[in-house]
């Protein structure tokens, strides 16, 4: 390059002189190295797809054949055996009934009357074996029965149902009722036979199944903490015999903060359904991305999403 070129003969040429004259020389050729050397290149464009890098290692979860669960960081110790079995979560598509009929077209705001939710809720709490009253409170804890719901992390619908995981289901419409319950359920299932435990499975639907993997139990969250206690406690009131004539209690609040749009956050994820979800951060983990926002990690399958944003 030029400027290499010009500065070596400078020192070689401050080696061989001496005096005043030498240093004024090797000043003028200084100048010179500084006017003819190449213009800096321009900073690149910014890009608005981004991830961060992948951390070295992930907590993988393996049941032997007793069933005991097993959480750990090196799952080439026991992908080869025999005895252990490696879980990992995989969703079917909803089970819509033959008759279903959607009653307001896609993400119009929807309307569900008590009779419609009493039917639904038997439906899919009968198909995925869980008791009704569970289903219904988790419903009251995540939205209040507001089938519009819509959460600061981006959860929507009844049962708070994340859009990569209503993707993932088959989910089209992820804010009418009967397929948000039927997402929800499934999602609720999963979590009960991943963890065997009803306490884990709610604060894995709460904070997700990595937050639970990682901690070993239930995660010292106060907000998922306090929501396995909320939950129970409503479980424990409908199974009860707690009004079933009005599910909807004027003066009661969801758990979470309902709001019009998911909050923004340092990067937004946009899925092919047109939904988005806040991030604090994005971590590429072939085939997923692993989404981390408000100490929940949730791992989505990159072919649901369109972009990954930042601001």
């Amino acid at each position: 390059m030029r400027t290499r070129m010009i500065c070596t003969c400078v020192r070689a040429f401050f080696r061989a002189a001496g005096g005043t004259g030498a240093v004024l020389a090797a000043v003028g050729a200084v100048f010179s190295c500084a006017a003819w050397a190449d213009p800096p290149a321009k900073p690149a464009a910014p890009r608005t797809q981004v991830a961060e890098r992948p951390k070295p290692r992930t907590l993988h979860q393996f049941t032997d054949k007793n069933g005991v669960m097993t959480f750990t960081n090196r799952p080439d110790k026991y992908k080869h055996r025999s005895d252990y079995k490696e879980v990992k979560i995989t969703y079917e598509r909803i089970p819509l009934p033959k008759t279903y009929k959607p009653a307001q077209p896609p993400m119009a705001p929807k309307i569900v009357t008590d009779g419609t939710l009493r039917d639904i809720v038997k439906r899919y709490a009968q198909y995925y074996a869980l008791p009704e009253p569970l289903v219904y409170a988790v419903i009251r804890a995540e939205s209040n029965f507001e089938p519009n719901a819509v959460s600061p992390a981006g959860a929507r619908g009844l049962m708070q149902l994340m859009p990569g995981t209503a993707l993932e289901m088959g989910v089209t419409d992820i804010f009418d009722p009967e397929q948000n319950v039927a997402g929800g359920t499934q999602y609720l299932r999963k979590m009960i036979d991943i963890f065997g435990d009803k306490r884990l499975a709610l604060a894995a639907y709460n904070a997700g199944p990595e937050n639970v993997k990682k901690h070993g139990g239930v995660p010292p969250f106060q907000e998922t903490q306090s929501y396995v206690k909320i939950v129970l406690g409503f479980e424990s009131a409908y199974a009860g015999g707690a009004p079933a004539s009005s599910l909807r209690v004027a003066s009661a609040k969801p758990f979470h903060r309902i709001q019009a749009a998911p909050s923004k956050g340092a990067y937004t994820v946009v899925f092919h359904s047109g939904l988005t979800q806040p991030a604090d951060k994005v971590e590429d983990k072939e085939p997923y991305w692993y989404i981390e926002y408000a100490n929940r990690v949730y791992p989505v399958r990159k072919d649901l999403v369109k972009s990954v944003e930042k601001g």
